[in-house]
């Protein structure tokens, strides 16, 4: 039986990455058309005020449809163009997305480790990039990020404000679950692949792909350390061969804060997940990123000698 090459199978890397920029574009706009569609039936004509003027991020009445639209944006653009894009470009989506690869469990618990590890380190990261600044040229566009910023941090708040288990489950499947899964597809899964074949260097490939994942995130303070994560996750990513491993990394990434939050909320704890694993101790700091990088380094020779090579 004749077998139909996939559209994109056999274009180069830059057309490969434009149609994947086309596709996060169309999908977008048609997950948000339908949502909104969908969400006159859920929500009446509280979907009608946010057509026309947004929503109030200081209204908890807002609250679940902000979620709802939340989890429609995770699906468009994350999850749904990184699945149409590898039935585009592989005669194997599953393989091409690295889903079929089961991991090892000894590289699943070092990863795990590595990012609960490395929370000190990230913590000082984050401290060093508060006093860094664009140069002069560049502070519109300071400016814009940190407004987006302050933007997602009320919206964060608002989601993570929650004192039900109810509210805790809805937050660990929107901004742990869907997140991991959305965001590794389109950044290891989708990008990294396509840099990698661009520039045939996997570590110029994680770099670009950890630099778009964090800058896309639009949160200027928090540039540096989202980006130190987007490289551990690239190399688990490459390293392992398996999608899960990332994906299950940012999961507990992810869900150590929703989890923190909640407890925060619930006045069973002191300190807000921002504070998490954040040391001053600088022994405390330097140990962490040194710890991280022999984990980081054991699962790379583990793999290496358990497979015969990395990621292909």
């Amino acid at each position: 039986m004749f077998n139909r090459e996939p559209i994109l199978y056999s274009q180069s890397p830059p057309v490969k990455i434009l149609s994947f920029l086309l596709i996060i574009f169309l999908s977008l706009l048609f997950t948000l058309t339908i949502g909104i569609a969908m969400g006159f039936l859920f929500y009446g004509g509280g979907m009608l005020d946010y057509i026309k003027e947004g929503l109030s991020l200081n209204d908890p009445s807002f609250l679940p449809m902000l979620r709802y639209l939340q989890i429609i944006n995770t699906l468009g653009i994350f999850v749904f163009p990184s699945l149409i894009f590898a039935l585009l470009a592989s005669k194997s989506p599953a393989r091409y997305l690295a889903i079929k690869l089961t991991p090892s469990f000894l590289s699943i618990v070092t990863g795990v480790a590595v990012i609960i590890a490395i929370l000190p380190f990230i913590h000082w990261l984050a401290g060093f990039n508060e006093i860094l600044s664009l140069p002069e040229c560049l502070a519109g566009v300071e400016e814009w990020m940190k407004r987006s910023e302050e933007q997602a941090k009320e919206l964060t708040y608002m989601f993570l404000g929650t004192t039900t288990v109810a509210g805790l489950l809805i937050n660990l499947i929107m901004i742990a679950v869907l997140s991991a899964i959305g965001e590794e597809f389109l950044f290891r899964g989708v990008l990294l692949r396509l840099f990698r074949e661009w520039t045939k260097n996997p570590h110029v490939a994680v770099l670009i792909s950890a630099f778009l994942f964090s800058a896309l995130h639009l949160q200027f303070y928090g540039f540096l350390p989202r980006l130190f994560l987007g490289i551990i996750l690239g190399y688990l990513f490459i390293w392992t061969r398996s999608i899960w491993v990332p994906v299950l990394v940012h999961f507990v990434n992810n869900g150590i804060a929703v989890v923190a939050a909640w407890f925060y909320a619930k006045g069973n704890i002191q300190h807000n997940f921002e504070s998490v694993g954040e040391v001053d101790q600088p022994l405390v700091i330097i140990s962490s990123l040194v710890i991280v990088l022999v984990m980081m380094l054991s699962i790379r020779f583990y793999e290496h000698k358990k497979k015969g090579s990395t990621f292909g």
